[in-house]
């Protein structure tokens, strides 16, 4: 059994690096300029908050 562990370990090990390798070389194009501000500003006429700004709130609140 420890034969085929480590090879599934071994398979694993070089997998996760190939994974790794793809992801570095891995170019993502750049967000349509406004795009960050209408979803913000879209948000806010359907007012929806932000999780991440709620998170702040608590940790303001609680810091005091």
């Amino acid at each position: 059994m420890k034969h085929w562990e480590s090879k599934r370990d071994h398979y694993e090990k070089e997998e996760l690096d190939r994974l790794e390798f793809q992801s570095k070389e891995t170019q993502t194009p750049p967000a349509p300029s406004g795009e960050f501000e209408s979803i913000i500003a879209e948000m806010e006429r359907r007012g929806i908050e932000p999780r991440i700004r709620g998170e702040l709130k608590s940790i303001k609140n609680t810091t005091r």
